[in-house]
């Protein structure tokens, strides 16, 4: 796509700007500036559902071989402090997979194609708040180029079932993040990241088949409280910059979250 094509370049300039920056990063502490942006790309996979009522008979089950699916992510994080960070994110990735023949095909789904599969595309925004592991352990030390972090948050999935199994149902749900990885600064402007984030849709409508019910107006309305999962592994790259129109050539920040 032309936009990957875009931010890549606009990365690789932002790197090699990088690279003649004045203090390049030691074994000391390492400057930090309030806001960083990045790019991330990676891959997703559908997890499993989970069914959240007491009469159901299955309360975790996948009815899917899952696919692989590539993921590209924007993402903006303004650092409070050495430990903390909050960072605005979107993905956009796709969930598919084929039906798994050990259970019975969904009336439904009967006769729409050999073998069945389902193709959900996402578009997930999430509010997230990001901790620095090696300052939360080991408050006010001096840190290297690299440390572990956490990340959590809530956020909002998009849903496309671009299969159309329930043509009358599309899903925006509430989501919960869960995530984490190792970060590598090569230097004051660009850091490397490499993780992996957990989320739990509010949703039957990830893998696009769910169990549904009529109201009053005779439309097709979801009936069942359930949570789905997806996973996204990834690599990132952020380039790190001072606040909105200073002219400050460093941050007070001693330390990189």
């Amino acid at each position: 796509m032309k936009i990957n094509f875009y931010l890549t370049q606009i990365l690789v300039i932002l790197f090699f700007n990088s690279a003649s920056a004045k203090r390049p990063v030691t074994n000391g502490m390492p400057v930090i500036t309030p806001w960083e942006i990045g790019l991330s790309t990676g891959a997703s996979i559908f997890g499993t559902s989970f069914n959240q009522d007491a009469n159901a008979m299955y309360k975790r089950h996948s009815y899917w071989y899952r696919d692989i699916n590539p993921g590209i992510g924007l993402f903006v994080v303004r650092n409070i402090s050495p430990s903390l960070g909050i960072e605005v994110n979107w993905l956009n990735t796709r969930l598919s997979g084929r039906w798994n023949k050990g259970w019975p095909t969904l009336p439904v789904l009967i006769g729409l194609e050999g073998p069945l599969t389902f193709s959900s595309q996402i578009n997930q925004f999430d509010l997230m708040m990001v901790f620095n592991l090696d300052q939360i352990m080991l408050p006010g030390d001096e840190e290297d180029k690299g440390h572990f972090f956490v990340k959590t948050g809530i956020g909002i999935s998009k849903i496309k079932d671009n299969k159309g199994f329930y043509p009358d149902i599309n899903s925006s749900a509430l989501s919960i993040a869960l995530g984490g990885g190792y970060s590598l600064s090569l230097n004051e402007k660009i850091k490397l990241q490499v993780g992996s984030i957990l989320r739990a849709v509010n949703t039957d409508n990830l893998d696009g088949v769910h169990v549904v019910n009529k109201n009053k107006s005779g439309k097709l309305t979801e009936f069942t409280q359930i949570i789905e999962i997806y996973n996204y592994t990834y690599f990132s790259v952020s380039y790190n910059f001072g606040d909105f129109g200073s002219h400050k050539s460093k941050s007070s920040f001693k330390r990189r979250r």
